[in-house]
């Protein structure tokens, strides 16, 4: 093809006008096709009817929300709990009243949680 064949300017811009149409009418039935997935396969949480419960002020006894509570006490953790407290704050481990343990559900995804055990790990094997 030669470009003296005698193909205008108007010519060109109608073809590239067309050709554009056609890409956006393609990139809206994908987007329409990819709603109606979501539609069918996800599954809306919200729909459940969900208790909100209050936030109880910060304190002493402060419990984080979305936490689920522990069922056996076991002596061991929460000595090792008040420890850890007592060693954060400075105070003694006599003064630190430990009333109820609850497990806070995990948000981070498995292999970040299995990244930062292998770092505190190779740390820990250095210091020997």
């Amino acid at each position: 093809m030669n470009l003296q064949d005698g193909v205008n300017l108007s010519e060109g811009l109608i073809v590239t006008l067309f050709s554009m149409g056609i890409v956006f009418l393609t990139l809206i039935i994908i987007s329409l096709i990819l709603g109606g997935f979501k539609a069918i396969f996800y599954k809306d949480d919200s729909k459940k009817t969900s208790v909100k419960k209050e936030t109880p002020p910060i304190g002493d006894n402060a419990i984080a929300e979305g936490t689920e509570e522990i069922v056996d006490n076991d002596e061991e953790i929460v000595a090792v709990i008040a420890a850890a407290i007592a060693a954060h704050t400075g105070s003694r481990v006599e003064n630190i009243n430990i009333k109820n343990i609850r497990r806070i559900q995990q948000t981070s995804p498995i292999w970040m949680k299995a990244g930062r055990e292998r770092a505190v790990y190779n740390k820990i094997s250095k210091m020997k």
